[in-house]
């Protein structure tokens, strides 16, 4: 047999593993009251003629069903330390969900109801064509079987704004230890949403980056390798650290029929950013990440294939690498600056800031306020 023989057989293998995995998780969630459908809505995106809707389909108890990650605004109280064993049994039951496939979910959209059916794990993905609606945040109710229902947040992006934000997460604003699998576990399973850090400066930097004094809002988007069942945490994170609400665009990890995770991970973020530009053709980006992942390359690559697009690229440097990583993210900037595109490989959050407000890209005043959060 050959290698993409053996591949094939050892995918299909993995998927029958899953669905017995989940087949049990399903039965015990049932004994323990998790039988009711829940919808978990995603943070939608899109322009005034067409938006994106998405959502997860999962078994949950009936006082769930409404999520409230969205609720969740910049000083609420926050709820007291949870023991580490509780934080550990919430952290593994956002991934030992039970997903409802092939069920009907209703979008009540603004032109009418949509009625789409949920894939293999519970997922929509919709696109709604639009009409007579104003730019800015939409919320369109969702409703499900046995009553579930929710209501999603959809931007719709302002189209005389010129500039938007792309942003990774794991280590550019939160630290997670991605390129370090232990730390990784650790943040992701064992530190609850209250007690995730946020790198120094960035919330003040985003706000900074976005609210251009006299101009609308610019768009924010978060791209991450980070897993959808992530999504509700991520977004409380967002909220309560302050920085500008803005779609979470995760991927799928498990097993499928094209390799072991669902969307190729080096191809998550290269399609999404030109997906963006595709749709937002008067947008150009300002493109940040870091340097323990592949975002170097990534970003350089769109600034090659589109210059004009890109307005900027920040990419933070990761402690721990080895001096050669950090030349090769020197020089890759140099080569990209001389195309025409800034790119700068930075310390910290003042950096960005007053790089940016050089560019014109941030008011110079507000350089002061990332400063001054930076501590």
């Amino acid at each position: 047999m050959t290698a993409r023989g053996w591949r094939r057989q050892f995918t299909y293998a993995l998927l029958r593993l899953e669905d017995v995995v989940e087949a049990g998780i399903a039965t015990g969630a049932k004994l323990g009251g998790h039988r009711h459908p829940v919808i978990i809505p995603f943070i939608g995106h899109g322009t005034t003629a067409r938006a994106r809707v998405g959502a997860r389909l999962v078994l949950g108890r009936r006082a769930a069903v409404e999520p409230q990650a969205l609720a969740v605004r910049v000083g609420d109280s926050t709820p007291s330390p949870r023991s580490r064993r509780a934080t550990l049994r919430v952290s593994l039951a956002r991934f030992l969900t039970v997903e409802v496939p092939r069920a009907e979910v209703t979008i009540h959209a603004p032109g009418g109801d949509v009625v789409v059916r949920t894939n293999r794990d519970g997922y929509i993905d919709h696109e709604l064509q639009l009409s007579g609606v104003e730019p800015g945040w939409l919320e369109i109710a969702l409703s499900g079987p046995d009553g579930a229902t929710a209501t999603a947040r959809v931007l719709l992006v302002d189209p005389v704004v010129d500039v938007g934000v792309i942003s990774d997460v794991d280590d550019t604003i939160l630290h997670t230890g991605l390129t370090r699998g232990l730390d990784f576990l650790k943040a992701t399973l064992l530190t609850d949403v209250e007690e995730r850090t946020p790198l120094p400066g960035a919330a003040a930097l985003y706000r900074a980056l976005v609210t251009k004094p006299g101009k609308p809002e610019r768009p924010m988007f978060y791209v991450s390798t980070s897993p959808w069942n992530l999504h509700e945490m991520l977004l409380q994170f967002v909220s309560m650290r302050g920085f500008p609400l803005g779609p979470l665009l995760l991927t799928d990890w498990g097993p499928s029929h094209t390799g072991l995770f669902r969307i190729g991970a080096q191809a998550h973020k290269p399609a999404l950013v030109r997906r963006l530009l595709d749709e937002h053709p008067q947008l150009r980006l300002v493109l940040i990440g870091d340097s323990g992942q592949e975002d170097p390359e990534i970003y350089a690559d769109i600034a090659r294939e589109c210059p004009g697009r890109v307005a900027a690229i920040y990419i933070r440097r990761v402690t721990g690498l080895d001096l050669g990583r950090n030349d090769e993210i020197d020089a890759l900037a140099a080569e990209i600056t001389a195309l025409g595109v800034p790119m700068r490989a930075v310390d910290d959050s003042i950096q960005i800031a007053e790089h940016a407000a050089e560019h014109d890209l941030l008011d110079a005043a507000a350089v002061a306020t990332v400063r001054a959060e930076l501590g």
